[in-house]
């Protein structure tokens, strides 16, 4: 199985999602026939995606190579997003320029990302705690 096959194998809701945005926003390079897949889309009405055999059969007849390309792109990001949201937190703060200048001195020095950093130093810290308990 190819690449762009297993990709297009799975989150039919995204592709569905993506397929009527680009028509929505009239990228036509996305689409051998942008007219010809939007009526297909406003004929279908409801039941234009009713099933995953209908939206991979709407992709191989309407997309093209570059809008091909374009979806299996989002797909896998979108992939790698949810992935990262299973184990993963966002964390956006705000900290003094006097601690962001030792948090950067301190993140050299250790050879480690700041995200790693950070990471190790939580969880020493974290350690200590219930070390202490």
């Amino acid at each position: 199985m190819s690449k762009s096959t297993s990709t297009f194998s799975a989150y039919y809701d995204i592709q569905e999602s993506w397929l009527r945005k680009q028509v929505k926003d009239l990228k036509d390079d996305s689409f051998i026939d942008l007219d010809l897949a939007r009526e297909e889309i406003e004929n279908a009405g409801i039941t234009a995606f009713a099933n995953h055999a209908v939206i991979d059969k709407f992709r191989e007849e309407h997309l093209s190579k570059r809008g091909k390309d374009r979806l299996s792109s989002a797909l896998r990001t979108y992939k790698k997003r949810e992935n990262r949201r299973l184990t993963t937190r966002r964390l956006d703060i705000d900290i003094s320029v006097e601690a962001d200048t030792a948090l950067k001195v301190m993140v050299k020095e250790s050879g480690l990302t700041k995200i790693e950093f950070l990471e190790q130093l939580i969880l020493k810290e974290r350690e200590k705690q219930n070390y202490s308990l």
